[in-house]
């Protein structure tokens, strides 16, 4: 098998030159500004171009009066959106005059926070369920949307008047749009488009939750990739903030409810910057440090500004300063950081997350300039800016995770591939090993079968041509069947390597069955099918031959026997070998010669022992005495150290 071609290398991409860069960064800096306030422009033309008028102006009292008071009509003039702080300690009293009736009806369209009563030339026409009953304490973003019909005959006499009462601010404060005065299909359909507004934050904010949820879970598993974690905490935080203007109440009593999404507010700014910096190759300890430092002071003093009920609208104290100082910064930081990607690359991703980014600044910044500096009517479009970047960031993620799987996928192809190669490599090393291995036991077979044929049957060829002259023919045929036979075992044990003792037994019987019956013994066979025995491969076949042809040659010779058994038994971790003869037994005097030494030695030699009994074991039934030769195989192969030779 051949190596996989490499890879081209990748070339690094081309860095764009300074002009083109500075383009992207001013694309990027304008795009998002000029959407955010074409935005603001839009919405604030909608109600002239259905034929709405806008009331801008009112007369305005401060009074806690139940009705009207007397001299609400010589108040001076405010324009309008009017606010009041949460700290201001007194309701509204104002009035509009109604311009002549252009129909037979005509619908009334209040925008205000926390709650209102309506009154027509000191007459109550309705209130609100919020703010006049008790329950003035609930948080309230954004502002409530009410409609009412003003029939024409409700408004013939001349110089008709609005009176609307406002409660004394809550934690939210009290405040008041422009009122809305024209045909009821035209205020339907500005209403309608509040209604859009406000599926958009429901649905920003269920999406926003799912999102994070999905994030969080890819997060526990992908700890390597911190952007996961970021975004999904964000993400989290975003639809915190979006969740007063979807849930019916508030869950938490204030001021920790404010207190709460005070903290997430600043929290997801703070890890805006977080992964604008990672996308754009920016984060660094210095930073994360920095951003921590100034994580803890400005959460310390919002959770005092929030527990106090200190107003985001009184510019009169520092606070508000200092929190929407520490919000502009950064969302500045993060805008930065997109830019900076921007300019470094702008790929499309680069493009998408620069101009979202900066349209949830830009946005922030004109609402938030607007409602709290300027008291300016606009349009709370930051659940807009909060949908797209949520969207974007499941998309941007979403692809993230599909190319690091991708890229784990071809990683795995790569090492499944390397692995292949590298086994075919192993296995080809092997076979050349094991190739190599056999020929090595041939060679050794063939160096032990001329060893063995040098020593046992040189030797007694040697012997018979020196007695050559002493023997008689009879004696010479004996001492030729004697060679022979040695040959012939040499070569029975080459042919079994497998180990099995019943064929090594049954081709020994074999080939000393005539040197038996020329000695008047005759073979008992009790051998048992046994497993193969791995120190009966190779030499060691030979050993046990040689072993059983010694233990026969002292039966004939000295035994005296007429019957000699050979039975084999199982045991648990040894291959018992029985030779059994029925004759004189040993001497109890007799001594182990060299003879029984070296018997000993060979069955060492493959891992066992060997024991003499005489007399032998009733069990046998011998006629006399008899010995008992047992000799203990291994069922394992033995060790390197014990192996043969």
């Amino acid at each position: 098998m051949t190596d996989a071609p490499l890879p081209p290398p990748v070339e690094p991409p081309r860095r764009a030159s300074l002009p083109w860069r500075c383009w992207r960064v001013i694309a990027g800096l304008l795009l998002p500004l000029l959407a955010a306030v074409a935005l603001q422009l839009l919405h604030e033309g909608e109600p002239a171009a259905l034929g709405v008028q806008q009331l801008t102006s009112a007369r305005v009292l401060a009074s806690e009066a139940a009705t009207p008071p007397a001299d609400l009509a010589s108040a001076p003039l405010r324009p309008l959106p009017l606010r009041l702080p949460a700290d201001a300690g007194h309701g509204l009293w104002l009035q509009l005059k109604l311009p002549e009736p252009q129909g037979p009806l005509e619908r009334l369209a209040l925008a205000f926070r926390p709650g209102i009563e309506v009154w027509l030339n000191g007459r109550l026409l309705s209130h609100s369920s919020e703010g006049l009953s008790g329950r003035g304490e609930r948080l309230v973003l954004g502002h409530e949307q009410w409609m009412l019909d003003l029939p024409a005959a409700l408004r013939e006499t001349p110089g008709t008047v609005l009176q609307l009462r406002l409660p004394p601010p809550g934690p939210s404060g009290t405040s008041l749009q422009p009122v809305l005065l024209g045909p009821p299909a035209a205020v339907q359909r500005l209403d309608e488009g509040r209604q859009h507004w406000q599926l958009l934050r429901a649905a920003t904010a269920l999406g926003g939750v799912m999102v994070a949820a999905f994030l969080l879970l890819v997060a526990r598993v992908r700890r390597d990739e911190p952007l996961y974690l970021l975004s999904g905490l964000h993400v989290a935080l975003l639809a915190l903030l979006l969740s007063p203007y979807v849930l019916p109440d508030q869950p938490l009593p204030s001021p920790a409810w404010r207190m709460l999404l005070d903290a997430a507010d600043l929290g997801a700014k703070a890890l805006l910057v977080g992964i604008t910096a990672r996308l754009s190759g920016g984060w660094h300890p210095g930073l994360r440090r920095a951003l921590l430092a100034l994580l803890g002071v400005a959460l310390a003093v919002d959770l005092v500004a929030a527990a106090q009920g200190w107003a985001w609208s009184n510019f009169s104290q520092p606070w508000p300063w200092w929190a929407l100082g520490v919000r502009t910064l950064l969302l500045a930081a993060a805008w930065g950081f997109a830019l900076r990607g921007l300019a470094r690359s702008g790929g499309a991703g680069d493009w998408a997350t620069a101009l979202l980014v900066g349209f949830s600044a830009s946005t922030w910044a004109v609402v938030s300039l607007g409602a709290l500096a300027l008291d300016l009517p606009v349009v709370d479009a930051n659940a807009l800016a909060h949908a797209g970047w949520v969207a974007w960031v499941a998309l941007l993620l979403q692809r993230h995770f599909i190319d690091a799987a991708r890229r784990e996928r071809a990683l795995r192809q790569a090492l499944s591939h390397d692995l292949a190669q590298r086994t075919g490599e192993l296995q080809r090393a092997f076979q050349a090993q094991a190739e190599a291995e056999r020929e090595r036991a041939a060679s050794e077979q063939r160096r032990r079968l001329l060893q063995d044929l040098h020593d046992g049957l040189g030797a007694r060829l040697l012997g018979v041509r020196l007695q050559l002259a002493e023997l008689d023919g009879a004696a010479l045929a004996q001492a030729l069947d004697d060679c022979l036979l040695e040959m012939r075992l040499s070569v029975d044990t080459l042919a079994d390597d497998d180990g099995d003792l019943g064929v090594l037994l049954g081709s020994w019987r074999q080939r000393v069955s005539g040197l038996a019956r020329a000695a008047q013994l005759s073979f008992v066979w009790r051998v048992a099918p046994l497993p193969p025995l791995p120190c009966l491969q190779g030499a060691g076949a030979l050993e046990l031959v040689r072993g059983l042809q010694e233990l026969l040659s002292n039966c004939i010779r000295h035994a005296q026997a007429r019957h000699l058994t050979v039975a084999t038994e199982l045991h648990e971790h040894e291959a018992w070998l029985w030779l059994v003869d029925d004759g004189v037994g040993l001497a109890p005097e007799a001594r182990p010669g060299q003879g029984r030494r070296g018997l000993q030695q060979r069955a060492q030699r493959l891992g066992g022992s060997m024991e003499w009994i005489s007399p032998a074991p009733p069990t046998w039934g011998t006629d006399g005495p008899g010995t008992a030769v047992v000799w203990r195989l291994p069922l394992r192969a033995p060790d390197r150290a014990d192996a043969p030779r």
